[in-house]
């Protein structure tokens, strides 16, 4: 991952102050925040020389020193802290799911979210982004709003059709290559295959549900149960995926 700017803090930073009663956060819970929600690493966790600040403390605090919110009106600058604006709170209402989503999913590595967040951002901040979640077993209600609801199944259920192996009708665990239909017998179990999200996944409200399909198989896999609770448990994410399926591989077939 490269280093943090404090271009990529504005939406994180934004979505804890709109998590505040009153919509104010300090500087120095900010930075404890931050530090949680974005798992800094590498140069940006170095102390500065001279200094007890880290390198992502300081880029923090610089939030405020630069009056980086001012300048798009999202927040203004208070006595030790911030307070949301009113076209802040707009912005996380917003897009305020598919935050939840990507910071309340510890596989999604800070690459990928801060990719997101810059895309977010960028983004018209009146368009409701809806997130495309994970749905790991049919009927349970993983999300309460049926929109999203809908369309992760309609997500799940085109993966499900593409990964599908042409030659023998069959979907396979692409971890550890389990087969439902062979196990058990039957094709009636192939529905148990699960669909795994290597990085976070959103589509704005008004998009052609076919053309965000088309752009997000890319970034889907069939996973069996238990490799997907392994993946979730662990938190193997987009960065150390490909360790993780050789290192399966290698116990299995070669060990």
């Amino acid at each position: 991952m490269g280093r943090i700017t404090e271009q990529d803090l504005i939406l994180p930073a934004l979505f804890l102050m709109s998590m505040q009663p009153d919509g104010i956060i300090s500087t120095s819970k900010l930075i404890r925040e931050l530090e949680m929600l974005m798992k800094p690493t590498g140069i940006d966790m170095q102390i500065l020389a001279g200094r007890q600040d880290t390198r992502f403390s300081q880029i923090v605090r610089n939030l405020k020193s630069h009056r980086t919110f001012e300048k798009d009106g999202y927040a203004e600058n208070v006595d030790r802290g911030f307070r949301i604006t009113p076209i802040g709170k707009r912005l996380i209402e917003a897009k305020q799911d598919v935050l939840r989503y990507m910071f309340g999913t510890p596989i999604f590595s800070s690459t990928e979210i801060l990719s997101s967040c810059n895309d977010l951002l960028q983004s018209d901040t009146r368009r409701k982004v809806i997130p495309l979640t994970e749905i790991i077993q049919e009927g349970t209600a993983y999300r309460r709003e049926t929109t999203i609801r809908e369309r992760s199944t309609l997500l799940r259920d085109a993966a499900r059709e593409y990964y599908t192996n042409k030659e023998d009708g069959l979907l396979y665990c692409n971890c550890c290559n389990f087969e439902f239909g062979h196990f058990y017998n039957t094709k009636l179990y192939s529905s148990c295959i699960e669909i795994h999200h290597l990085k976070p996944l959103y589509q704005y409200e008004d998009e052609d549900m076919n053309r965000t399909i088309e752009n997000a198989l890319q970034n889907l896999i069939p996973v069996c149960p238990n490799c997907h609770r392994v993946i979730h448990k662990h938190h193997i994410g987009i960065d150390n995926f490909q360790t993780f399926k050789e290192n399966l591989h290698y116990f299995l077939y070669e060990s």
